[in-house]
């Protein structure tokens, strides 16, 4: 049974399934008794619609308004699908709890398959591979992004060394105004890049903008990074265009530097190529079909948001592993007209969400 969707959730990627089928086999595989998940099979014990036969395309997706989801509460091995094959293993992972306590979600392929995507983006835009090693600055542990780096840098030829980042106790420091205690955090990490930088061969990082203005501010590290860079690739934190210039032209211009966009419940969408008329420099590109993303007017959600108009991100999330029905998530961004004919929507200016009853604490991430 494992096999009979893998033609919609596993094909080549270059060959991007069908949404509407790709959301028929995603509501027969996680609701099935046969497939699914514990979770999912005993929710839609008590919804008004069969998904099975109710949910056949995007657009019905609509039908799960009303069927509210604590990500943080979920016992995690209730996640998994029951028609997963022998021997697949499964991680938790966990949010880094920006909005309250952090949400977990399980997966075993589905993001390898994201990364590898994003590397193929990179391979475009000239990221460098293959040669000296990778240093990953920012959170391990619990969050799904050692993973990605750790698949990433494998794909792309490079030992992998980490820093380790809290991302939840710095932003409690912030939320409590000790910017003391945060300073010497920081400097604390930078003194590990430090002893890293000065034995090893790092040519490309991960990190966030936060850590990469810090390093710029610290010229014993900085001299050392600047030196050997030749790619980094920022996520995790919003970063506004004057910030990204003086990142790319003035701190690091013999690198090339790519953003990315993402969380642990949608995963990663990379910056794509930048082609002639973009309207702002980086651009985001989700990983449609298995992650949906469309932005809709903060004041009516409602309303779907036009091309160049700022709004509310909604995730949903199609796959083997786990299936995430529209969300609304803590970001605004622009909505981008797709380049390349892709059939997904873009994104630029991601920062977080604030209204009189929501606060988002980024801390460095």
């Amino acid at each position: 049974m494992a096999d009979d969707f893998s033609s919609v959730f596993e094909p080549p990627l270059d060959q991007l399934p069908d949404i509407d089928d790709l959301v028929r086999a995603t509501m027969e595989w996680h609701f099935s008794p046969l497939t699914g998940s514990p979770y999912w099979v005993e929710r839609a014990k008590g919804f008004s619609f069969d998904p099975r036969t109710d949910v056949q395309c995007l657009a019905d997706l609509r039908l799960f308004a009303d069927v509210p989801v604590d990500w943080s509460q979920i016992p995690a091995h209730q996640l998994v699908p029951r028609g997963s094959a022998p021997g697949v293993r499964y991680g938790i992972y966990e949010s880094g709890g920006a909005t309250g306590a952090p949400k977990r979600i399980v997966d075993a392929t589905s993001r390898r398959r994201n990364v590898q995507w994003q590397s193929l983006l990179l391979d475009e835009q000239g990221f460098p591979s293959g040669e000296g090693n990778w240093l990953h600055i920012g959170p391990t542990g619990p969050h799904v992004m050692a993973k990605n780096i750790t698949t990433l840098s494998e794909l792309r030829g490079m030992l992998c060394y980490f820093v380790d980042l809290d991302p939840r106790w710095v932003r409690r420091c912030v939320g409590e105004g000790r910017q003391s205690e945060f300073r010497r955090y920081v400097d604390h990490i930078l003194d590990q890049v430090k002893d890293v930088l000065r034995t090893q061969d790092i040519r490309g990082i991960s990190t966030t903008p936060r850590i990469l203005e810090s390093i710029g501010a610290r010229e014993d590290v900085f001299g050392l990074l600047r030196e050997s860079v030749r790619g980094i690739i920022w996520g995790g934190t919003s970063m506004d265009g004057e910030t990204l210039r003086l990142i790319d032209e003035e701190l690091f211009p013999q690198a090339k530097l790519a953003g990315a966009y993402g969380n642990t419940m949608m995963g990663v969408a990379p910056q794509r190529t930048p082609v002639p008329g973009d309207k702002a420099p980086c651009v985001f590109r989700p990983f449609y079909p298995y992650t949906v993303v469309e932005l809709v007017d903060p004041a009516q959600p409602d309303r779907i948001t036009a091309d160049d108009e700022e709004g509310r991100v909604v995730i949903t999330v199609l796959t083997r592993d786990y299936f995430t029905p529209p969300t609304l998530e803590r970001d605004v961004a622009t909505r981008r007209a797709s380049a390349d004919a892709f059939p997904g929507i873009e994104l630029s200016g991601v920062r977080p969400y604030e209204s009189a009853s929501t606060s988002v604490v980024e801390g460095v991430y």
